[in-house]
This record gives C-alpha cells, sequence and structure tokens, in this order.
C-alpha cells in the first residue's frame, strides 16, 4: 500500500473544496498511478539524501577508505574550483549550426562539485560557487534547441542541473523559485515530456515510430523527469516518470530495455548490439532513476524480480571481456523501416564510467545479493572520479566512491504498487472482441482465440502477483499456467497451458499500453502474446511475436472476481469507501476494509460488473434515484441490478484508468463530487478527471 498524504496537502485539498461552490466541481490535481509514495517529498532527496552527507562528511572527516580516495578525486578535479565565472547563455544549442552545449555541461559539473566539496567540508567558498553558478543559469537560460540532440541535453543536463541544485535548495542566496520555473519551462514541458509522451508542443519522439530512439534517450528524459519532479515538488510529474519506468511506449521502459532474460542470471540490454558506450550509458542513466526513487522510498531497482540487477550483470560481464548470450534484436527506425541485430557489439567494450559504484552498493550492499561481474568491474575500475575532456564523460556526474560507498544493508524502500490486482479475469483481444482461451485441460494444451463465453472456466484466468510487476496465469478450467512452449525466444513460439514450474517462460509482465489495453509479455523473451497472422476467427492461434503495438498483440483484462480499490485520479490517495453506507472519497480509510470492493460480474448482466463490498457482502454500490451512491442490500430486483452495474471503460481522463457508466444510463459515470460518489452525465476535462479512477490492490 501506498503511504498517506502529509497533512499540508490535506489543506490544499480542503480550500479546493471550499472553492468548488465557485468552481461546480472539485479542482483537480492531476497524477499517473505508479508510485508507492504520495505527499512530500524528502529533501534533500535525489541522487543523495541527507544522511548520505553525513555519512561522506564523517567518512572523510576520519580519513577512512575507500572514501578519502574518492573525495582526493573530487578535490583535485578540474572542475572543483570555487574560482569560476559562470558562462551562462540564453539559448543552449545541442547539435546543428552555433552548438555551444560544452558551456552548460561545464558549468554544471562545476556546481555540482563545488557544492559536493561544500556539503562534505562546510567551505563556504565553495558554496558560493556553487549557487553562483546555478543562480546564473536560472536567470538566463531561456531555451534550450538544436536538432534531435536538444532532446538528449533536455535529459541529461536536466537531472544533472536538478541534483546540484537539490544540494544546494536550502543555501542562503540561492534561488530556488527561479530554478524550479526554468527546469519546468525550459527542460520539462517542451522537451523532456514532449519527447516521452506529447504534448502541445509535439508529438511524441520527435515524430518518429516508437522504437526509433535508443533507450538511452528515453532513460535521459526519464531521469530528467524524476528529478524535476522531487525538486519541484511536483508529485504528479515524479509519478509520471515512474509509470513510464514500468510500461512507457519507447524504448527506456524497464521492459523494452531489457528484452531477453537468460537462465544465467543475465539479461540483454537493448543497445548491446549497437556498442558498448551507449549500453553504459543507457545502465548509468537507469541507475539514476533508481537510486533517486529509491531516495523517496520507492524501489525501481527490485521492480520486475531485479530485472535491472540482470543487465547490468550482462553488461558488466561483457564489458569484462567475457562471452554473454545474444538473442536477435529487431526494431523499426525513421518511420517503420524493419532493422534488426544479430550479434553484439564490440565497439567501445571495455569503457570506463563512473556509474558502477552506485550499482554495486545497491545490490551487494544494500541488498545482500551476489553480483559477481558488478563485483569485480567495481574492483577493475577503481575509483570513480567525474568528467574529463571528452564530451560524453559529462553525461555522468561521478564519483560514486565518494558517494555510494554503503556498509549496511537497507530495506528502507517499498515495493512499487503493481498494477494488476489479483484476481479471476477475461482476457479479450483488442482487435476482435474473442477470447484467450484454453483449447483444452491437459499438458501442452493449445490456447487460441474463442468465442467469448461469460461462463466458459477455459477462457478465465486467476492473476496473481509473485514479484512486483511480475504475473502468473493460472487457467482456471485446468489449474495450468500459461507458458510459451519450451521456454523459447523464437517468434512464432506457442503459447499453451503447462503445468507450473517457475519458470520465465511462465512469467508474464502486463504492461498497460497508450490505448490502455495490456501487453502480455513473458520474462525471457518480452515478446507479446498475440493472435497469428491477426486472425479474427474462433480457433486462431495464438503465439509469441516481436511487439510492434498491433491491436492483435493488445488484451482487455475484464473481472470477474477481483478486490480491489478505487482511488480518485485527480486526488492522490483518496479513495471510494462507504462511510454510514453512503459513498464518498476520504484518504486515510479506517477501517481499510469499507474501501475494498469485490468487482464481480455484473448483476444485471454478465458483460457488465457490480461493485460488491468486502466488509458487508450483500450489498452492493447503487446509484439511487437523486444520482447519490449507496451500498444498499441485493433486494432481487431487475431495478436494484441496473442500478448496481456498469461499463467498464477506459477512463474519460486516461492515463491507465478507468471509468464506470451506468448500465442503464450510458451517458451517466460514477464520479465524485465535493467528496461524495455520484452518477452524473458531464463534459469538460474537470468532468473527466473526477471520473476516472484507478482499480490499486488493497
Amino acid at each position: 500500500m501506498r503511504k498517506l498524504l502529509k497533512t499540508c496537502i490535506t489543506y490544499c485539498l480542503l480550500l479546493c473544496l471550499m472553492l468548488t461552490s465557485v468552481l461546480g466541481g472539485l479542482t483537480p490535481v492531476l497524477k499517473v498511478h505508479a508510485a508507492s509514495t504520495t505527499g512530500n517529498f524528502i529533501h534533500p532527496g535525489l541522487l543523495h539524501t541527507q544522511t548520505d552527507f553525513l555519512r561522506m562528511s564523517q567518512m572523510v572527516s576520519n580519513r577512512t577508505e575507500p572514501y578519502l580516495s574518492g573525495f582526493n578525486a573530487l578535490s583535485s578535479s578540474t572542475y572543483c574550483n570555487k574560482n569560476w565565472t559562470p558562462r551562462a547563455t540564453a539559448t543552449i544549442t545541442r547539435g546543428g549550426t552555433g552548438d555551444n552545449v560544452s558551456l552548460l555541461y561545464i558549468d554544471i559539473a562545476r556546481a555540482y562539485q563545488c557544492a559536493l566539496y561544500w556539503k562534505i567540508t562546510g567551505d563556504t567558498g565553495y558554496g558560493n560557487t556553487a549557487r553562483d553558478i546555478l543562480n546564473a543559469w536560472s536567470s538566463t537560460l531561456t531555451t534550450v534547441t538544436g536538432n534531435a540532440d536538444r532532446y538528449l541535453a533536455s535529459g541529461l543536463y536536466g537531472y544533472e542541473l536538478a541534483n546540484a541544485a537539490e544540494i544546494m535548495r536550502d543555501y542562503p542566496g540561492f534561488n530556488l523559485s527561479a530554478m524550479q520555473n526554468m527546469l519546468l519551462t525550459v527542460f520539462y514541458e517542451p522537451l523532456c515530456e514532449r519527447f516521452l509522451w506529447g504534448n502541445s508542443s509535439g508529438s511524441d519522439h520527435n515524430d518518429a515510430c516508437i522504437t526509433n530512439y535508443w533507450a538511452n534517450w528515453d532513460l535521459a528524459n526519464m531521469a530528467a523527469t524524476v528529478a524535476i519532479g522531487i525538486f519541484c515538488d511536483r508529485r504528479d510529474i515524479y509519478n509520471k516518470g515512474l509509470e513510464y519506468f514500468k510500461s512507457g511506449a519507447g524504448n527506456g521502459s524497464i521492459y523494452n530495455a531489457i528484452p531477453y532474460l537468460y537462465s544465467d542470471g543475465t539479461a540483454q540490454w537493448q543497445e548491446s548490439g549497437r556498442d558498448q558506450a551507449h549500453s553504459l550509458l543507457g545502465i548509468g542513466l537507469m541507475a539514476c532513476i533508481c537510486e533517486m526513487a529509491w531516495s523517496q522510498g520507492d524501489d525501481l531497482y527490485g521492480y520486475a524480480d531485479n530485472r535491472f540487477m540482470a543487465a547490468c550483470e550482462y553488461v558488466a560481464k561483457y564489458n569484462l571481456g567475457n562471452s554473454v548470450p545474444f538473442t536477435m534484436y529487431e526494431y523499426k527506425s525513421g518511420q517503420g523501416s524493419y532493422q534488426s541485430q544479430s550479434v553484439i557489439s564490440e565497439a567501445s567494450r571495455g569503457e570506463v564510467r563512473p556509474i558502477w559504484a552506485m550499482i554495486y552498493n545497491h545490490y551487494a550492499v544494500r541488498k545482500g545479493y551476489s553480483v559477481p561481474y558488478i563485483r569485480q568491474m567495481v574492483q577493475t575500475q577503481g575509483t570513480e572520479g567525474g568528467p574529463a575532456t571528452h564530451a560524453s564523460s559529462f553525461d555522468q556526474l561521478g564519483f560514486g566512491t565518494l558517494t555510494y560507498t554503503l556498509n549496511s544493508l537497507d530495506t528502507s524502500a517499498s515495493t512499487i504498487d503493481n498494477d494488476v490486482p489479483s484476481g479471476t479475469y477475461r482476457i479479450i483481444s483488442k482487435q476482435s472482441g474473442l477470447a484467450l482461451g484454453a483449447s483444452a485441460t491437459g499438458n501442452n494444451s493449445a490456447v487460441t482465440l474463442q468465442t467469448a463465453s461469460l461462463t466458459d472456466t477455459k477462457q478465465q484466468w486467476n492473476i496473481s502477483s509473485n514479484a512486483s510487476g511480475v504475473y502468473t496465469l493460472t487457467n482456471v478450467a485446468s489449474g495450468r499456467v500459461l507458458d510459451i512452449a519450451s521456454g523459447s525466444y523464437d517468434n512464432g513460439a506457442k503459447a499453451i497451458i503447462y503445468n507450473s514450474n517457475g519458470g520465465n517462460n511462465q512469467k508474464f509482465a502486463l504492461i498497460k499500453t497508450r490505448n490502455n489495453a495490456y501487453r502480455i509479455s513473458p520474462l525471457s523473451s518480452t515478446k507479446s502474446v498475440e493472435v497469428k497472422d491477426a486472425a479474427t476467427n474462433n480457433g486462431a492461434a495464438i503465439i509469441q511475436y516481436r511487439y510492434w503495438e498491433t491491436t492483435n498483440q493488445q488484451w482487455e483484462l475484464i473481472p470477474v472476481s477481483v478486490n480491489s480499490s478505487l482511488e480518485s485520479y485527480n486526488y492522490p490517495g483518496y479513495f471510494i469507501r462507504h462511510y454510514d453506507y453512503q459513498a464518498k472519497l476520504q484518504q486515510n480509510v479506517s477501517p481499510s476494509a469499507d474501501k475494498q470492493f469485490h468487482i464481480v460480474q455484473g448483476l444485471a448482466d454478465p458483460s457488465a460488473i457490480s461493485f460488491q463490498s468486502v466488509n458487508y457482502p450483500g450489498r452492493y454500490l447503487c446509484v439511487r434515484s437523486d444520482g447519490t451512491v449507496y451500498l444498499d442490500s441485493n433486494d432481487g430486483s431487475s431495478t436494484f441490478a441496473q442500478n448496481a452495474s456498469f461499463r467498464r471503460v477506459t477512463g474519460l481522463a486516461g492515463h491507465s484508468t478507468y471509468s464506470y457508466q451506468m448500465w442503464s444510463n450510458s451517458s451517466k459515470y460514477l464520479r465524485h463530487y465535493n467528496f461524495v460518489l455520484r452518477a452524473d452525465s458531464g463534459s469538460g476535462s474537470l468532468f473527466q478527471a473526477d471520473a476516472s479512477f484507478y482499480e490499486v490492490t488493497p
């Protein structure tokens, strides 16, 4: 369960309530459901926390290794210089005519290193220099431009600027509001947000097909999104970054960045067939995202059963000179030109980047895992320094030996919520409306496309979570699990049911797609369960294939029997609950069972759903004649059945939400108004937000 909203958020929302008589509804506070945390951020809380700074300062003061060697690397750096005049300029260009981006990334390196030196030693000469550099840029920079590389600039320098500024946020004379405004209006809104999702500035991924840009492009902008969200106290932005990590359409989301998982505990990185320099860059950027989320209490490092750890082992192993498996990687470039890579690339193999200390100390020290290749990489590369003279060396802030060396286990961060509550579902093809079902009940029975039945248990699947972001799909009729035959990585491998053996070909990611359906991907290959040849006939074969965003690869999950809580889209941490049998929107619900509902097939029609109370099982959410919603007893009448049944549709506000139409009147939706649940007709962004909810695990 996610942490409760802090008191100050409550006051803000109460103020919004007082305004509703003027505005006619609740003022939305938009967010995308992803994180296990809500409320205030921890500051400092990006790559370093106050606990980290106290540890560094103490260890350096005591001349303890390897901190002392790491500090010596910092103090001897060319860029750790308190006698520096910032070179802020109004326009920064990366790529194309007038490229001047070095002005920015060198000043960021100087600001970060001086800030770090001040935080450890207390020398205000360095603190003043860091402050002055950051203030100069926040008061001067208005535009980041250039060719497509401007999106690399927005990501790389956006996350680095936010990290340097986070160290200085309480320093005398530091202009916090100016830096927040600059990061939001120069970096995030026109560039990071546009690149990842698209907005009024333009469509996503620079108008190219979704696989055109390599993982590091996404990851840089994801890192900036998470960092800017925290630094600017914008939980909606932070949560969007975490949501993209889990299920973003581009190559930076975890299952796209790490497409193949191997039995030796390694996992292939998306850019491995391109070159090793970019593979290392991507690994470093994903680590930064995970570390910043960890500082806020969210464990992305462990998401998808530690898939990132397996990728780090893979990249470290190969760059140490060892052989690794490689599966052909397919993608499309430009507007959709098919490409493939059949071998791993040796280009830039063995390149040194200061990324490994962070990764090693998380997995080996915080968590106590065995990571032999990551460990060897740390030992081989020695003390991590900072940027040198080559432009790409400024892609990382560096000095990981000093900043990330730990000495104890730490389990303080929370597992990220799953997107799909455990329960029984029918799985319906987005393309045809037909169902995913087992052809028979024995081992090796084929899974096929079938005319949808509301009662056939061969078309019903128990979905259960066995790790954060990892699911098992068990066929109700047979008790056997969905399986990719022989654990194959090949396009065209058959989907079958088989006795559970714990294999990665029997564990699946359920990844939200851009049209609010689901992609069902085995952990082993992250290819997608699809209808072969996009057929629409009863009995069509189900196979795995490279995901191309086609509707024969997308599935709707229709609850048959699911326990869930319904969280407001625009009031994070507020849930539908019953109080004196009336349905309301409230936070800090006690007892917790008052906000838990059993989503079942509709009382009026099996194609609908009804919400049965968990702690009052004979009562259902029912719309009364005045539009209010109560937890009423089922009297067995057709009128009650109609008023207690709803169509579960794609959320009016989007962003992985659902909305619920009345079965008897499709123009009316469940929505909150003045914190009371109603069924109303309406339009506009406020109504859409009020009528959108997340289904979350209770």
